[in-house]
């Protein structure tokens, strides 16, 4: 409004040949038309930070939208997944959605049963039964293969096996 005023003011002063007067109106015109460039210059950074305003406005109402629908999901696949278990009974049986992280419900397996200390025929312990030396004889084995009772060769290692006694102490 201010510079339509100061141009038909300018346009008169031409016409009058006021040269003073078209100097003055002339200045007064830079200085509104620097001031203007400058409000112009700061709408457009608000401008430009109103948009990236709204647009970070919108993506985090989509992010907590989209966290709130993964928390949905999740808390229904734990009340599935608690009522199949439920349904399992023992809790021996394999839950449909298998879970890397939980813990694993094992039923343990003996595989090599031994009694606890072994016994000679008559079912009596004898301390010679007790211990892993094999039975005296009347020299050492200097060979490398030895012969078992039942007439086999066994290696060296095995004989060794056989030969070493192990003191347990009070177990």
């Amino acid at each position: 409004m201010e510079k339509s005023r100061l141009n038909q003011a300018r346009t008169l002063a031409i016409r009058r040949n006021d040269l003073s007067e078209l100097a003055e109106i002339d200045e007064q015109l830079a200085t509104l038309n620097a001031e203007l460039a400058e409000r112009n210059r700061d709408k457009e950074e608000t401008k430009g930070n109103d948009v990236l305003a709204k647009v970070n406005e919108r993506n985090r109402k989509a992010n907590l939208e989209s966290i709130r629908n993964a928390e949905l999901r999740e808390a229904e696949r734990k009340r599935r997944e608690r009522k199949l278990m439920a349904a399992g009974g023992s809790g021996t049986s394999t839950p449909v959605n298998f879970d890397p992280s939980a813990r694993l419900r094992t039923v343990p397996k003996v595989f090599n049963s031994r009694s606890g200390t072994p016994q000679n025929k008559a079912g009596v312990e004898t301390p010679r039964s007790i211990s892993p030396l094999p039975p005296a004889s009347g020299g050492a084995t200097t060979n490398t293969t030895a012969t078992t009772s039942s007439g086999l060769k066994k290696s060296f290692e095995a004989s060794m096996f056989d030969s070493v006694e192990v003191d347990l102490g009070d177990f």
